[in-house]
C-alpha cells in the first residue's frame, strides 16, 4: 500500500463543517511548518468520510489498484452492460444534439441489441 503521510502521527487542527458538506481541516497555529505528506507537497486521496452527529469524522482510503469495480459484459455504440459483485448495470449515454427522432431510434436499437445478449447468456449463468 503507498505512504500518504510520512507517519502516523497527531495533529491539533480546526475543523469547518460547511453545509454542503464540504469539509475543511487546517492545523493549529503552533502545529505549521510541519512536513507530513509522503513523496511531495500535497496529496490527492480517494475515501469515504462519515461524519456523526457530535462532529467525529473518520476518512478511510480507498485501496489504490485493486482493480475496476466493474466488469464489462457488452458494448453497443453509445451504452454498455457491465456487473458488479451484486448488481448488472445497463448504461446508454446519446448526444442530445441528434434529435427526439434519433435518440429514440438509437435507444430502441441498442435496447434490442442488450435484449438479445442477455437472452444469449446460458439459463445457468453464474455471476459470481
Amino acid at each position: 500500500m503507498k505512504k500518504v503521510f510520512i507517519e502516523n502521527l497527531q495533529m491539533e487542527t480546526q475543523t469547518v463543517f460547511m453545509q454542503n458538506g464540504n469539509i475543511n481541516i487546517y492545523p493549529c497555529a503552533f502545529e505549521l511548518g510541519q512536513h507530513i505528506v509522503a513523496g511531495g507537497d500535497s496529496a490527492s486521496q480517494k475515501g469515504r468520510m462519515v461524519t456523526d452527529c457530535s462532529g467525529t469524522s473518520h476518512f478511510r482510503a480507498y485501496r489504490s489498484n485493486s482493480g475496476s469495480r466493474y466488469a464489462l459484459l457488452f458494448e453497443t455504440a453509445n451504452g454498455e452492460v457491465k456487473r458488479t459483485k451484486r448488481h448488472m448495470i445497463v448504461k446508454l449515454v446519446l448526444p442530445l444534439g441528434i434529435g427526439r427522432i434519433a435518440i429514440i431510434e438509437a435507444l430502441m436499437r441498442q435496447i434490442k441489441e442488450i435484449v438479445n445478449y442477455i437472452k444469449s447468456l446460458k439459463d445457468n449463468t453464474i455471476w459470481s
